[in-house]
C-alpha cells in the first residue's frame, strides 16, 4: 500500500510545471516569434505518468472560430477512458486532452459572429482543452451568465448535454412519465435529477 503511494506522489509530481509563468504572458522560445502556450500532453495511453505539462505553438483562430484565454478546464469519466485508450476509435498521441473548458475571448476570426474580446464563455472542443487557449468554433462557444464561476461552467456543460440526451432524447421523457435512475453519484446524474424535477 506505501508503495502504490509513493507511486502515485511520484507520478502526480511529474505534471507539476516547477517554472510557473502568469496567464496573461507570452511564452516564447529564443530567437523565435512564435507565441507559444502550456497544455497538458498525453504522451501515451495509461496512468497519470502519461501526462506531462509541455509547451505548443500557440493556435489562432480560423474562419468562424474564437481564440479562447482558458481559465478552467472541465475533468470527467470521458477523459479517464481517453487516457486509458479505452474510448472508441482512440486518437493516435501525443494528444492535449480535454472536451470543455471555460475562460474569456482573446482574439475573433473571422465570420465569428456573436462575440468581443472580453466575453466570459463556455466551449466544446475536439480534445485540446487542458491548454492556457484553445480555439474553437462559434456554433459550440456560449457566453455564460454573469452569476456563474468559470469552475461551475467547465464543470457544468458537457454532464449537461449528456444529462438532457438521456431524458428527453433517449428516454424521450414526456408529462407522467417517472424515472429510475442506477448509481446516482455523479454529475450527469445530479443534472437528471435537476431536469427530471424541474420539468415535472
Amino acid at each position: 500500500m506505501a508503495k502504490e503511494g509513493a507511486q502515485m506522489t511520484e507520478e502526480t509530481e511529474c505534471m507539476i510545471d516547477t517554472n510557473p509563468r502568469t496567464e496573461a504572458e507570452d511564452v516564447r522560445s529564443p530567437g523565435s516569434a512564435v507565441k507559444e502556450m502550456r497544455a497538458v500532453i498525453l504522451s501515451g495511453f495509461g496512468g497519470l505518468n502519461k501526462l506531462r505539462v509541455a509547451k505548443k505553438t500557440m493556435p489562432e483562430p480560423q474562419d468562424g472560430e474564437v481564440k479562447i484565454r482558458v481559465k478552467t478546464c472541465g475533468l470527467n469519466f470521458l477523459d479517464l477512458v481517453v487516457r486509458q485508450g479505452t474510448i472508441d476509435n482512440p486518437p493516435k498521441p501525443p494528444i492535449v486532452p480535454g472536451f470543455e473548458c471555460s475562460g474569456i475571448v482573446e482574439s475573433v476570426g473571422v465570420n465569428a459572429k456573436g462575440f468581443e474580446i472580453g466575453d466570459r464563455v463556455m466551449a466544446f472542443v475536439n480534445y485540446n482543452a487542458w491548454a492556457e487557449v484553445v480555439c474553437a468554433p462559434v456554433d459550440f462557444v456560449f457566453k455564460m451568465p454573469d452569476e456563474m464561476t468559470f469552475a461551475e461552467a467547465a464543470a457544468f456543460s458537457l454532464n449537461f448535454v449528456a444529462a438532457y440526451m438521456m431524458l428527453f432524447e433517449v428516454a424521450n421523457l414526456r408529462d407522467g412519465m417517472s424515472v429510475l435512475v442506477h448509481s446516482a453519484g455523479g454529475g450527469v446524474v445530479s443534472l437528471i435529477l435537476y431536469l427530471f424535477v424541474s420539468h415535472s
